[in-house]
């Protein structure tokens, strides 16, 4: 099965790099399927367009900050071993006080606290939350703030986000005070191995083998539109599973378009990681 769904996956490398020259009318047909018109092109909109078509012209498995194989490796047993086996449903709501207590057992010293406010004033959204260690009350602290103005989808994916750091902290021995943002863009991600690492816990969250092989499924018909095809039907299961609508009407356009290339973009990870580990 692994293996079929690895010839399957495999099957066509050319599908996971976009020549530049392409992305634009493939830009075009997604935003044309998902009803997303844009009568009027603001600068804001602009960047998220900019970050939508770097993802999709990336050859994730040549990506500059993509973890090395036993790193992608170790994540993949945690995911399994500390995570998905004994918090089911997790997908559904990662902030958990079980879990929060016993990633801090296996992961520590510092002991994990979650804030979550809804910021929506002026640039608001284009936060999506962040994390930073700190000494809170004599007591070392990873701390982590979440932007709850967001959808739950989008909530729950920058939590596991912001544990990715956590973990791939551990595994690295990293000590210092520091902090990251995680924000709308996404490409520079690309070219950072602890936020391409953090990304990797989300999408080998939510792509499991049995979702990978009903994407897999849909990988048909000509080169044109095979990826309007398969993030169709991505869209599909995220929207099923995570409650992800990206139809018209109820999200600003900015918003969608920022979403939709969050899908595209953990997406495309976790193919990358398959291809390049068999995960």
């Amino acid at each position: 099965m692994a293996g079929a769904l690895a010839r399957k996956i495999g099957a066509t490398p050319a599908l996971d790099a976009i020549e530049v020259r392409d992305s634009d009318a493939l830009i075009a047909k997604l935003l044309q399927e998902l009803r997303i018109y844009l009568p009027a092109v603001n600068k804001h909109l602009m960047v998220k367009l900019a970050d939508f078509k770097k993802v999709l012209a990336m050859d994730y498995r040549e990506a500059p900050g993509m973890p090395a194989k036993p790193l992608i490796s170790e994540l993949s047993r945690i995911i399994d071993r500390d995570i998905r086996s004994r918090f089911p449903g997790l997908s559904d709501n990662w902030n958990k006080e079980d879990l929060l207590r016993y990633l801090t057992e296996v992961f520590g010293p510092r002991e994990i606290e979650v804030r979550a406010e809804p910021y929506r004033r002026g640039s608001g959204l284009a936060l999506r939350g962040f994390f930073c260690r700190a000494e809170v009350s004599k007591k070392s602290k990873f701390l982590i703030f979440l932007n709850s103005a967001h959808p739950p989808a989008v909530v729950a994916a920058t939590f596991g986000h912001e544990l990715g750091h956590y973990i791939y902290g551990s595994m690295v021995a990293e000590t210092s005070t520091f902090n990251a943002f995680i924000e709308g863009s996404l490409a520079g991600h690309l070219n950072d191995e602890s936020e391409l690492f953090a990304d990797c816990l989300v999408a080998l969250s939510a792509y499991d083998h049995d979702t990978l092989s009903r994407i897999a499924a849909a990988d048909a018909g000509s080169r044109a539109d095979r990826w309007v095809v398969l993030f169709k039907e991505v869209h599909r299961l995220i929207d099923s599973r995570y409650h992800l609508n990206l139809s018209p009407g109820r999200l600003a356009n900015v918003s969608r378009i920022s979403y939709l290339t969050a899908m595209v973009h953990f997406f495309k990870l976790r193919r990358a990681l398959h291809q390049l580990t068999g995960i």
